[in-house]
């Protein structure tokens, strides 16, 4: 009789998959509201890395996220990519488990990114909360975040983020 050690590899990942490991389902965020002239909803475009949980409506890959900073320049675009995404930004280069309140000049600021036509907009939120429920180095992190309040609008979500290397203090 084989062991768990003696399966094959596609026996494992089935394991995953019945929640025995972290990670099972991928990255996906659902985000209600609408906020910086984009409509949020269902997306599996979540990644988090250094400082940084990223939930894009538009589909990107790691390797696209190298433009994300902690702060931008007004009307200078980043990317030349189309972008639609809210930035979660820790002011410690890691991001910590535990309940933060969102501002501008706190811990955790937020922002919600529009790049259309090589046009670019930033809406930045005053107020809000957002909980990291857990974290896996350099694997996955899940949370939610509420009252995220913009100028035009409020956000409220969950997520399940990939770890992105590209996501980096700088």
């Amino acid at each position: 009789m084989r062991g768990l050690f003696g399966m094959t590899g596609g026996a494992v990942a089935g394991l995953a998959c019945i929640g025995l490991f972290a990670g099972c389902g991928g990255a996906s965020a659902d985000v209600t509201g609408s906020a910086g002239g984009v409509d949020f909803g269902r997306t599996k475009y979540v990644f988090f890395g250094g400082p940084f949980v990223i939930v894009s409506m538009l589909e990107v890959e790691c390797e696209g996220l190298d433009f994300v900073r902690r702060n931008y320049e007004i009307g200078q675009a980043p990317t030349d990519a189309e972008t639609q995404l809210l930035q979660f930004s820790y002011e410690p280069a890691t991001i910590p488990e535990g309940v933060v309140a969102i501002a501008q000049d706190a811990t955790v600021s937020a922002s919600v990114l529009e790049i259309t036509g090589g046009a670019f907009f930033e809406s930045i939120a005053t107020a809000g909360q957002i909980t990291i429920e857990s974290i896996q180095d350099e694997l996955s992190a899940s949370g939610v975040f509420e009252g995220v309040l913009f100028e035009d609008g409020t956000l409220d979500g969950s997520f399940d983020a990939a770890w992105c290397r590209n996501l980096k203090d700088r």
